[in-house]
């Protein structure tokens, strides 16, 4: 049968899905304009399937070749780092985003408004797809949070919360000039496992409403309660063992949730400090100080520089507005979230866990003391296991070299660590059958 997205009144791509294929056909503009011809995929190769709002997104990098009319259409192909994406889409319409292996392109994001009905289809006759992926939104008070929901193909075990680190962060943990994805990755990879997601896109980011500027632990913490809430009560999985993932700021939030919830069959806290902000801030400007390359070290020396007093200076200046923002060395900072971050302390909420724990800081973490597991150890009610790789950055990659701020960019080329997430996706496992 056929399904088709529309420009106007005209067809921008079809797809037709057959006995072992599925075909997709543009007319002769399309080709000509977008540089692209129809082609055929066996449904064989089809890996994952995601039903979108947002095909724009979904169709990240750069346009080599191809057709882009600002806010309106693309068709064509996008490149980034290891995808090649054939793009056929509006802005802002009901997509299907397949992904590839074997072919000509790494993934497929076509527009349709029988997007769900079509991927329901796929997921019944193609015999390699690892998980569904859905948008999803829901409410946390006056704010609409957007997110995705990743299901997996086969029977599922288990179902998680992902809670990323700080700053304006979308759904996958991806910052506009700081791709991380370590959400995706943790998400695609549980979902081999049997075990179902969600993440989200933080407040005045990606399709979520409100603003991040203006957003301090609070609201964070009551849109993280209302995206399990939403996990535990709107999804085919509500009612499976449900565990919180938190990397960063995302494990001080895990902590938050923990601390009142005695139904959490696991939590696992990645990177998570285990004594206040102030504390974990002074002890990350002296890792800066360290860690600084031999030309920087010898400026800063050479200027005399005091970084730590620097710091002081900025905490002192925070410390004294009552404004949501601020403006500290030519930037506008959220100054709420940052005083909300230096008051955070960890003591009270970690003996009120009762949850098991897995808490994982790698030795080359620069922003969270990896020391700070044995506090984790020691205060937990419930039943712990720390883990310290030696090699493991606080960007979740190994890095064999000696730890370095320079460094993230490169790792950034890389995906989250194998272990990590091969140990996260393993013990949720061994736990998904004890609570409920």
């Amino acid at each position: 049968m056929a399904r088709s997205a529309h420009l106007g009144e005209r067809h921008v791509a079809s797809l037709t899905l057959g006995t072992d294929t599925l075909i997709l056909a543009f007319d002769t503009a399309d080709k000509v304009l977008g540089l692209v011809n129809d082609i055929v995929v066996p449904i064989a190769s089809i890996t994952s399937i995601a039903v979108t709002d947002d095909p724009f997104a979904a169709a990240k990098g750069i346009r080599a070749p191809g057709l882009a009319i600002p806010r309106l259409v693309r068709v064509g192909t996008w490149r980034s780092r290891g995808r090649k994406l054939l793009v056929a889409a509006r802005n802002n319409e009901r997509a299907i985003v397949l992904g590839l292996h074997g072919e000509a392109y790494s993934g497929l994001v076509v527009g349709t408004d029988t997007a769900p009905e079509l991927a329901v289809e796929l997921l019944a006759v193609a015999p390699n797809i690892e998980h569904l992926e859905s948008d999803v939104t829901f409410a946390s008070g006056d704010v609409v949070l957007a997110g995705t929901y990743t299901q997996p193909a086969g029977p599922t075990v288990a179902q998680v919360l992902l809670l990323p680190g700080s700053g304006d962060i979308n759904r996958d943990a991806d910052h506009r000039r700081f791709p991380l994805s370590a959400s995706r990755h943790l998400a695609h990879a549980l979902a081999a496992r049997g075990i179902a997601s969600v993440r989200y896109d933080k407040r005045g980011v990606g399709r979520s409403s409100g603003s991040y500027l203006h957003t301090g632990f609070a609201e964070n913490h009551a849109d993280a309660s209302a995206a399990l809430q939403w996990l535990r009560s709107s999804t085919p999985t509500a009612g499976l063992p449900t565990f919180l993932v938190g990397h960063s700021e995302g494990a001080m939030i895990a902590q938050l949730l923990a601390a009142d919830d005695d139904r959490l069959a696991g939590v696992i806290l990645l990177a998570s400090p285990g004594t206040t902000g102030a504390e974990a801030m002074e002890w990350q400007t002296h890792q800066v100080a360290r860690a600084l390359p031999p030309v920087a070290g010898a400026i800063i020396k050479l200027l005399r520089i005091d970084l730590a007093k620097q710091q002081r200076k900025s905490v002192a200046k925070l410390r004294s507005t009552d404004t949501d923002t601020v403006r500290i060395q030519g930037r506008t900072i959220n100054a709420r979230w940052q005083r909300d971050l230096l008051d955070f302390d960890p003591a009270t909420l970690l003996r009120r866990i009762t949850a098991p724990v897995l808490a994982i800081t790698g030795g080359k973490d620069l922003q969270v003391n990896p020391d700070d597991l044995k506090i984790i150890a020691e205060s937990v009610s419930g039943p712990v296991e720390t883990q310290r790789p030696a090699d493991l950055t606080h960007l979740l990659r190994s890095d064999p070299k000696p730890a370095s701020f320079a460094s993230y960019k490169k790792l950034l080329k890389q995906d989250t660590d194998k272990q990590v997430v091969d140990t996260v996706g393993d013990w949720i496992l061994a736990r998904s059958t004890t609570r409920v």
